[in-house]
């Protein structure tokens, strides 16, 4: 009888303790409406929501280099949309002293304009970001891309590595554009500076004529050169906008499937809560009567 005693309030006590825990894991899961608040609650649930934890992390960085990319993409589509417009102005000039019309005196003041532009598209070209890395070195950002050595001749100091950049599972984007593809070897910009010395020491020089139409002819070829870069640049920036869509549909539907699985259900979380209330209270009620029983309440 004593054993048997024993043994029953024993039971009580544990149903007594799992009662209360189960209401505080109920009362946690109310309180921050998560349904698994440690792997035991939902072991394969648990292991789910780390899976989907793990797309999301992957969906915010894609996000966050997709910005990079956009960024520095649309950089340097500014400077080389700026050296386009100064290329329109120096090829007009280029196409006036070709015709052999012109005098020394405007040649010379053709000479002195262009002495302007020229310096401005080797800046576009030599541009910095904020952080003060070269838009057109490829890898080597601290590099500046176009430089002249000691016999004033323009080289091309950068490298040619094209830095692709995942944007989602599935794809890589070019996120640069280096200044081998805009100028391989400088030739533009050397052809320009002889062309410019030519026009300014010895504008009567009866080669004026040819050199500036070979000059149109360089002009051409590097305004080309320029152009396709800028069509890559706008391709690439347009198909940022569609993988960017198709990251925040993924990121919707796998936020709402970790809602699905860690979030609860009030109705149903509030009913059980209510019933472990309720059966707590009936185990408490009757280990109150064992435990108050002795062997003269038998007699």
């Amino acid at each position: 009888m004593r054993v048997s005693s024993h043994l029953y309030q024993q039971n009580i006590i544990r149903t007594i303790n799992q009662g209360t825990a189960d209401y505080n894991r109920l009362s946690v899961q109310l309180f921050n409406n998560q349904r698994i608040t440690k792997p035991s609650d939902d072991p394969l649930g648990s292991v789910m929501l780390l899976t989907l934890d793990g797309e999301l992390s992957s969906i915010k960085q894609y996000q966050s280099n997709m910005n990079d990319v956009e960024y520095t993409l649309g950089q340097q589509e500014t400077q080389l949309s700026s050296v386009v417009n100064i290329l329109d102005s120096m090829q007009q000039m280029t196409t006036t002293a070709a015709d052999g019309s012109m005098g020394e005196t405007e040649i010379a003041a053709l000479a002195q304009q262009m002495d302007v532009l020229f310096p401005a598209i080797v800046d576009l070209l030599n541009a910095k970001d904020g952080d003060g890395r070269y838009y057109f070195s490829g890898s080597l950002t601290n590099v500046m891309p176009f430089q002249q050595d000691l016999a004033g001749q323009y080289q091309y100091m950068g490298d040619s590595n094209i830095r692709q950049v995942a944007v989602s599972s599935d794809s890589d984007v070019r996120s640069n554009v280096v200044g081998s593809d805009i100028d391989p070897s400088a030739t533009f910009l050397n052809q320009m500076q002889s062309y410019l010395n030519l026009l300014t020491t010895d504008p009567a020089n009866a080669s004026v004529g040819d050199e500036s139409r070979a000059m149109m002819d360089g002009i051409n070829s590097f305004l080309q050169r320029v152009t396709d870069q800028l069509t890559q640049v706008g391709a690439t920036r347009a198909s940022l906008e569609s993988i960017k869509q198709g990251n925040d549909d993924i990121a919707v539907y796998t936020q709402g499937l970790r809602d699905d699985i860690s979030q609860i259900n009030y109705a149903e979380t509030y009913v059980k809560l209510n019933e472990s209330v309720a059966s707590y209270e009936s185990t408490l009620k009757v280990y109150n009567r064992v435990s108050q029983l002795s062997l003269f309440s038998m007699i």
